[in-house]
């Protein structure tokens, strides 16, 4: 692979997902929450920004959060799966991109833990852990977060999706151009940012959430 090719960052911690996932089923902020576990606001707060295993949240506060939300500290912190019926959305599968880019259909990818996907998606859908800087910016990604894929939503202008030609993976912003479709890299310093969609570059679905409705 590239170094623009993704692999399983080792560092990837999903708490954060799954604990905004948690608070949405119970219908919970973070006030209520903090007062119903003990855990102050600011140390939920910063829980729900993080995306790193450096930081992961101590086990007495995950004792806490998970005794209030019905989970165990190892589903809070996705060591364990999480049943899809404790969520009115459904969990997806949290493959790899080593999976991928060995068979880029959907129905192949699914390995690992579950993940909760906190807006509708297809039964196919799964989440991957970003890695790499090229689509830092803005509006874009930084490395470690999760980003769920649905396979079932049909790339359009302006929409990120996971592409794969070969044993390279990639997330790209697809562009629709007067001279055909590109996939476009958001980190302006990023070498090669725009990648002619050719016949060999297979679509695997487009990005639907990560931290927010994509």
């Amino acid at each position: 692979m590239t170094n623009d090719a993704m692999t399983l960052n080792p560092g990837c911690n999903p708490v954060a997902e799954i604990l905004e996932a948690l608070m949405n089923k119970h219908s919970l902020n973070q006030t209520e929450l903090a007062n119903q576990s003990g855990v102050s606001q600011p140390a939920i707060n910063r829980i729900l920004k993080e995306r790193t295993k450096i930081k992961k949240p101590r086990r007495e506060t995950l004792e806490k959060i998970s005794a209030v939300l019905g989970v165990t500290p190892e589903q809070l912190s996705g060591q364990d799966p999480l049943s899809v019926r404790l969520f009115d959305k459904g969990a997806v599968p949290l493959a790899t991109w080593e999976n991928l880019t060995n068979s880029p259909r959907a129905s192949n990818v699914r390995a690992g833990q579950a993940l909760i996907c906190p807006v509708p998606h297809g039964d196919l859908s799964f989440a991957l852990p970003v890695v790499g800087e090229a689509m830092n910016s803005e509006d874009g990604y930084r490395e470690g977060e999760i980003i769920f894929v649905d396979p079932a939503v049909k790339p359009s202008h302006g929409r990120d999706v996971v592409a794969v030609r070969g044993n390279t993976a990639y997330l790209r912003r697809l562009t629709q151009t007067p001279e055909g479709l590109f996939l476009k890299a958001l980190n302006a310093h990023w070498p090669n940012s725009i990648l002619p969609l050719t016949h060999d570059i297979i679509v695997a679905g487009t990005v639907v959430f990560s931290g927010r409705i994509r």
